[in-house]
């Protein structure tokens, strides 16, 4: 198994930090303009790429306000089947005055395939998320 980790300080609240991975308008104003929020636990939240030929679907499995998100790629028609099964965890907490977001999108079954790009992409997707948080938003990396 292999793990993606990110870590970045972000000069914003938590609860800013937090909305940004839980809210269809902020998950849309820093990854995919196409993002689908299940607003519940136990709920899929779709994130829609490439016109509509790819599609990440992730159950949400825990939201802890302000300081957590847990969700897991499960299997859908457009989902990338190396996806399925990884885990994506974002804990916020406070340090000086600043949000520390700890990112992780673990449990990949191999380092081969889209692994490395991925990773590479979500350290992009970090700072468009820091932007976004502290009010200089570049937009989604994606269109949807």
């Amino acid at each position: 198994m292999a793990d993606s980790l990110h870590e970045i300080m972000v000069q914003a609240d938590q609860k800013i930090v937090f909305d940004a991975w839980t809210t269809a308008e902020g998950l849309s104003s820093w990854w995919t303009s196409d993002s689908r929020v299940a607003g519940t636990e136990r709920g899929a939240n779709v994130f829609v790429f490439d016109g509509g030929k790819v599609e990440f679907h992730f159950r949400v499995d825990e939201q802890v306000p302000n300081t957590l998100v847990r969700w897991t790629g499960v299997p859908a028609e457009k989902m990338p089947e190396e996806w399925v099964g990884t885990l994506i965890e974002v804990d916020i907490d406070s340090d000086n005055g600043m949000a520390r977001l700890r990112f992780g999108h673990k449990n990949w079954q191999s380092i081969d395939g889209a692994y490395c790009l991925c990773n590479t992409t979500w350290g992009e997707l970090m700072y468009r998320l820091r932007d976004y948080c502290e009010g200089r938003s570049r937009g989604p990396l994606f269109a949807g």
